[in-house]
């Protein structure tokens, strides 16, 4: 499995551990257990950061997901957001079922980065049904983050 996971308007892409088959997991179900459309095993929880690639998918997880969403905004040339790349994938696999961890490259995805008036990267945003209910800013060791995620 990549590092990071893909996702469109419809839910998150996950890759089937037996037969690599991609499987779509509907935001409002990311929470359950599902199958693989093709060899039906177990699909695993998403255990890993969600690379959200424009406004509109955004915007359709963050308003169906039943999960906490916790944002990861950052840039390729900005080396405590790289610092922070590793952390933030061992809080995605530690919250797998718990809660979906995503990453919104700021140079890219600008218009959502406005919408959180983000000023200084990395930060990060904790989103539970729909509405935002923190924001924090700069490098935090994985279990410091979901700390943060569980106790806001």
């Amino acid at each position: 499995m990549s590092s990071h996971l893909t996702a469109d308007d419809r839910g998150i892409i996950l890759p089937c551990p037996a037969c690599g088959t991609a499987n779509r997991i509907a935001y409002a179900k990311a929470a359950q257990q599902g199958r693989c459309g093709t060899c039906k095993a177990e699909l695993p929880h998403v255990a890993a950061p969600v690379e959200i690639t424009s406004a509109a998918d955004f915007a359709v997880l963050i308003t169906q997901s039943t999960l906490p969403v916790v944002v990861d905004f950052w840039a390729p040339w900005c080396g405590p957001c790289q610092m922070m790349a590793p952390e933030f994938a061992k809080a995605a696999a530690k919250a797998a079922g718990a809660a979906i961890l995503v990453k919104v490259n700021t140079d890219e995805q600008q218009d959502i980065a406005g919408q959180f008036r983000i000023q200084g990267i990395p930060a990060f945003a904790l989103i539970k049904n729909g509405k935002v209910v923190s924001q924090s800013s700069g490098f935090q060791p994985a279990d410091r983050l979901l700390a943060w995620m569980r106790t806001s």
